[in-house]
């Protein structure tokens, strides 16, 4: 009985598509993790995790109007444009996290 109700339980999330997360959602998940915990250790002041979310709300937009025009699911040109807003992304994380400001505990963390 036990193994029925879980075995019914995933196939119906499944099916829902909430096990099944697309890449894109989960690495704009990562990135924005990643950003909040910047901001707790103190590596990104509010002003660049600001601007990092804001670049993080844009890439949600375009993926939003990409998936508007092609509902039967995004092209290749559409992830490999999303793939690029992505690693740009990374890169802005990394130097924002990596520069000489420190925000409010002043932490430097290695």
């Amino acid at each position: 009985m036990k193994r029925t109700l879980i075995a019914l339980t995933l196939g119906a999330l499944v099916t829902s598509g909430l096990v099944a997360a697309k890449p894109v959602n989960v690495r704009q998940l990562n990135q924005e993790r990643r950003i909040d915990a910047g901001l707790r250790s103190g590596k990104l002041t509010h002003a660049e995790a600001a601007s990092l979310r804001a670049q993080q709300a844009s890439i949600r937009a375009a993926v939003a109007q990409m998936r508007a025009r092609h509902p039967q699911g995004l092209t290749a040109a559409d992830k490999a444009r999303l793939t690029g807003l992505q690693d740009q992304a990374d890169r802005g994380i990394i130097h924002q996290k990596d520069d000489a400001q420190r925000g409010p505990n002043k932490l430097k963390i290695k």
